[in-house]
């Protein structure tokens, strides 16, 4: 934030003695300021430590080896998290810059994914994915991802109530199924009541896919629509295939009685003047990464949900 210094009419009554001591402050202030600029910086040790990016492998249920980046975040038990998504023929590694802004401008933990079939996740044999291997990728993937949340909140480096899913292409069809996977599980059978799902607050689809193998998402988004969760979509309005889709999932979002609604309330459908399409459509256009920050800082990082231990009592010590 710039400071601006305007001269006060005030400083006309001032009697020369006033005005000597003024002076003698001014080149004082002056040899300080010259001193910093000349000197090296004594705290040049104090300076944050550079954010942390590990990259790990996650054992799946069905024994797959899923590769994610892990960008650590700083805020400790309260940082939210974001898991990010690639779409067709992309790789994890397509969202670091992104992430990394995410982490390092709103204090964000960020997972990235190589889901199965993709980039260093993949497949035991060479060919085309089965619809198997999508619904894997919800049924397996997710929760490998969603087990390593768990890990880093137990450790308090994270809030995985605290949750928010940007998904491109087909993979968005992976995060609506699993937001609706994750809000159906009940909590642990016991006195406390300790949740184990309905930690998806948010989701940043884009350029969703309306039809992706093995998934059907018609269940799902009637489900997160009457959870309320918040949606946006992001479609490049040039593109008729990805508009069309786009539009198709926007009205199954919206209840008809809410047609009316306050456009200020999510769901969102966003469109911007490309052709581009899924990870072209956020790497190539700033505002779409810009939009979805910032949705992501209201929906998620602001959503009030203090950090409690998430383990059943049965595995706490």
């Amino acid at each position: 934030m710039s400071r601006h210094w305007s001269h006060s009419p005030e400083l006309s009554s001032i009697g020369n003695c006033s005005r000597k001591r003024l002076l003698g402050v001014h080149l004082m202030m002056a040899a300080t300021l010259a001193f910093w600029i000349s000197a090296p910086s004594l705290f040049a040790q104090q300076k944050p430590a550079k954010p942390v990016v590990e990259e790990k492998e996650l054992l799946t249920k069905d024994d797959f080896r899923l590769k994610i980046s892990y960008f650590k975040s700083t805020g400790g038990a309260e940082a939210p998290v974001v898991v990010m998504l690639h779409g067709k023929r992309g790789t994890r590694l397509q969202w670091k810059a992104m992430a990394t802004d995410l982490q390092q401008k709103g204090d964000f933990a960020v997972v990235t994914v190589d889901l199965r079939g993709h980039g260093e996740s993949p497949l035991p044999k060479k060919g085309e994915l089965k619809k198997t291997d999508y619904q894997a990728m919800v049924a397996f993937d997710m929760e490998a991802v969603k087990d390593f949340l768990l890990e880093e909140h137990t450790k308090k480096n994270l809030n995985m109530n605290k949750l928010g899913i940007v998904a491109c292409e087909f993979s968005a069809s992976v995060a609506i199924l699993y937001t609706e996977l994750d809000w159906e599980k009940l909590p642990y059978d016991e006195l406390e009541q300790t949740p184990r799902g309905q930690d998806v607050q948010a989701l940043a689809l884009i350029s969703p896919d309306a039809n992706t193998p093995g998934l059907s998402t018609n269940k799902a988004i009637a489900a997160i629509r009457g959870l309320k969760r918040p949606i946006v979509i992001a479609v490049g309005d040039k593109n008729a295939h990805d508009l069309s889709a786009a539009n198709k999932i926007f009205d199954q979002l919206i209840i008809k009685k809410d047609k009316d609604r306050e456009k200020e309330d999510p769901p969102y459908l966003w469109k911007y003047e490309e052709n581009f399409s899924g990870m072209d459509l956020v790497t190539k256009n700033a505002n779409v990464r810009n939009h979805i920050f910032a949705f992501l800082a209201k929906y998620v990082k602001e959503h009030k949900s203090d950090w409690r231990d998430r383990r059943s009592q049965l595995d706490r010590n």
